[in-house]
């Protein structure tokens, strides 16, 4: 069975949603255990998925690949640059990207209200998978309305 992650050089090149005809989700978070199962989870459910490890990472895929995302799961305390730039270039740059914010605690001000403009979901850590599921279905149906 071919693998449904999708490579930020091919999503730069073209819109992979015609190809594969799955959403595609970038997942951004610097626990690498969690990474990889947060990836697991929304691949077995047939989204197409590609993960950053830090903020850095995660601004990159976003500037080479806007057009082959269709929402981003962030987490609020990713270092080294912060949930609050990528949410920055987010809205400056790909305003109707969905955004999900996850966090093992309550968020700041600044990013609670980040999360406001930008119409996001936020899911406290630990979530079930399913939770995780949920919020992209969620995101994704906001996107398409």
């Amino acid at each position: 069975m071919a693998s449904s992650r999708w490579s930020i050089e091919a999503a730069a090149g073209y819109d992979s949603r015609s190809v594969t005809g799955s959403p595609r989700v970038l997942i951004a978070d610097d626990e690498p255990q969690l990474l990889r199962v947060l990836v697991r989870v929304l691949e077995k459910q047939g989204y197409a998925v590609v993960s950053a490890a830090d903020s850095n990472t995660a601004i990159d895929i976003v500037r080479k690949a806007p057009i082959a995302i269709d929402t981003v799961v962030l987490d609020a305390a990713i270092g080294p640059a912060g949930a609050s730039a990528v949410l920055e270039l987010l809205a400056a740059e790909q305003p109707r990207i969905g955004l999900i914010l996850t966090s093992g605690a309550q968020l700041s001000e600044p990013l609670r209200s980040q999360l406001r403009e930008r119409k996001g979901l936020f899911l406290l850590k630990p979530f079930p998978p399913n939770a995780l599921v949920e919020a992209v279905e969620r995101s994704l149906a906001k996107g398409s309305g």
